[in-house]
């Protein structure tokens, strides 16, 4: 299914099923933590895409991570989002809107998160002390 200048992601059973745990174990995660005031809590996603893929099964359009994650209750205190497709991370933004406890990156991952994300991580553990849950899709290429 196609959305401005990019085609939503198809995605198989697998994937939904993963899909639904990230919100499970999200809330599990915050949950855990909810009693420490003092405790930091992000949620960073490396491939984060536009926040919506296409079910292969049916043809409707599926929430992604990134969705599911701004879901879960208690919130996290910080989302990091970050893809490699403009077109998909201006996508997100717009499914985002203006939340300041959100940060959008387009750019690879590896790049973003050492040099952006983990500097304000040490700037903030001075203060408080923090924990990330760092959800990354693992992609294979071949036949």
């Amino acid at each position: 299914m196609t959305h401005g200048p990019f085609e939503f992601d198809e995605i198989g059973v697998w994937s939904e099923l993963k899909l639904e745990i990230v919100g499970k174990y999200g809330a599990a995660y915050t949950n855990a933590f909810k009693k420490s005031d003092r405790l930091k809590k992000y949620y960073i996603d490396g491939f984060s895409g536009p926040g919506a893929h296409v079910s292969k099964a049916t043809g409707s359009i599926v929430e992604g991570s990134p969705a599911r994650a701004l879901k879960v209750s208690p919130p996290f205190d910080g989302y990091y989002f970050i893809d490699l497709n403009p077109e998909k991370t201006d996508y997100l933004r717009s499914l985002c809107g203006n939340r300041s406890d959100v940060h959008i990156r387009t750019g690879d991952c590896n790049d973003i998160l050492t040099r952006n994300c983990c500097r304000r991580f040490n700037t903030e553990i001075t203060t408080a002390p923090c924990v990330s849950w760092i959800h990354m899709a693992c992609i294979s290429i071949g036949k």
